[in-house]
């Protein structure tokens, strides 16, 4: 949705002005008005905790249609916009983080929310929450033990959610998994030649994906100066930035290192193809796992901050799959672990979820979890 022909991220208390009585911005599938947060304005515990669990709902039933925006600090009249009441906000940081936590008792994952804090005067703000269609839908809460709600925006208002609509959302929730899988079978088609060299094909998938109205324009933004990939992935470029039809790719020129290319497509997905180092010990031809696990932490971390400097919070999708290692060793540096020996030729670890890329504290356990799921699969003991 666009306010004087701008952006969410963009509008200011002039722009917000626009909406007051405007039959246009009235209340409907994807815009709702709120004065207040009433959870905030509740001394009573038991009453909080239904305030909060109506802020899910709501959160849940946009999440479930097709996304849309909470106008919080702005009175309505029969849906229309009345008066610009403002949310008074000490810390916006501090408010966000105390939000995102009531959020995350909704089921399967927390939906995609952005948020965007308009000042008023003082410590006064709007506070609009951009709610994106969920990926993962149904979205639920589960405000007592077994005890399901399952809410959908319909016009101006949350409804329950009919029995066709849990099915299908069920179902489509299926098909992501069965994409992501696609996706990655079809990008390693791309790489399979007869090779001796082992490599690596690691992806970073955001659940948006498939999203066209999501695609991000990676070179553009390169080209503008917004996204500087040299320093968001300076240890992972080997070459300069090249504009393809999906996105930009980086090709490795240089013969001093194993082959490593780097490509990140408008759709949001991040993918690292790399060569896997081996020694000979031995007789036998060991992997330098340790290598691949140090490249993954890297591309992980580096594509956090990528988005965060994109502004996007969104639920990704770690694939590691490894190719051409059957009966090679894996190198394993402690003298008291023995080593152990691929059985398989071709690797595909399952996808491991990072539920927010801004969450400093979920993104470390994801890189923990990626790297345990790595080892399991190459059947590394430790």
């Amino acid at each position: 949705m666009k306010i004087n022909d701008k952006e969410f991220r963009d509008w200011t208390k002039e722009d917000i002005k626009v909406l007051i009585e405007n039959d246009v911005f009235r209340e409907n599938n994807s815009i709702d008005y709120k004065v207040n947060f009433a959870m905030l304005e509740c001394a009573d515990k038991n009453l909080k905790k239904k305030k909060q669990a109506e802020f899910r709902n709501d959160i849940c039933s946009f999440a479930n249609s097709d996304g849309g925006y909470i106008f919080f600090g702005i009175s309505e009249v029969s849906g229309m916009a009345k008066d610009l009441i403002g949310i008074t906000i000490s810390d916006p940081d501090h408010f966000e983080l105390d939000r995102r936590n009531e959020l995350q008792a909704i089921q399967p994952v927390t939906p995609d929310v952005d948020f965007s804090f308009i000042p008023l005067y003082e410590d006064k703000y709007i506070v609009v929450l951009h709610i994106h269609r969920g990926y993962y839908k149904p979205y639920i809460t589960e405000e007592k033990e077994g005890e399901f709600h399952f809410y959908i925006r319909r016009g101006n208002r949350k409804q329950p959610m009919s029995y066709s609509e849990m099915r299908n959302d069920f179902l489509n929730a299926v098909m992501l998994s069965e994409d992501i899988k696609k996706f990655r079978e079809e990008r390693l088609n791309e790489y399979m030649v007869e090779e001796a060299t082992p490599f690596a094909l690691l992806h970073i998938i955001p659940a948006t994906f498939k999203n066209q109205m999501d695609y991000i324009p990676m070179f553009e933004l390169f080209k503008q100066g917004k996204l500087n990939f040299d320093k968001l992935y300076n240890s992972l470029i080997r070459g300069q930035a090249v504009p393809n039809v999906d996105g930009v790719y980086f090709p490795d020129y240089s013969e001093l290192y194993n082959f490593e290319q780097l490509q990140i497509f408008n759709s949001g997905v991040v993918e690292l193809r790399l060569d896997l180092s081996t020694r000979m010990i031995n007789g036998e031809i060991y992997l330098m796992t340790v290598e691949l696990f140090d490249e993954l932490r890297k591309l992980i971390s580096d594509t956090a901050e990528l988005y965060k400097n994109l502004g996007r919070s969104t639920t990704m999708y770690i694939g590691v799959t490894i190719v051409g290692s059957k009966g090679y060793w894996n190198y394993i540096p402690s003298a008291l672990d023995a080593p152990t020996q691929v059985d398989r030729n071709k690797i595909m670890c399952i996808p491991i979820e990072i539920r927010n890329i801004l969450d400093v504290q979920q993104v470390e356990e994801g890189i923990g979890n990626c790297i345990r799921a790595t080892k399991y699969s190459l059947g590394i003991k430790n």
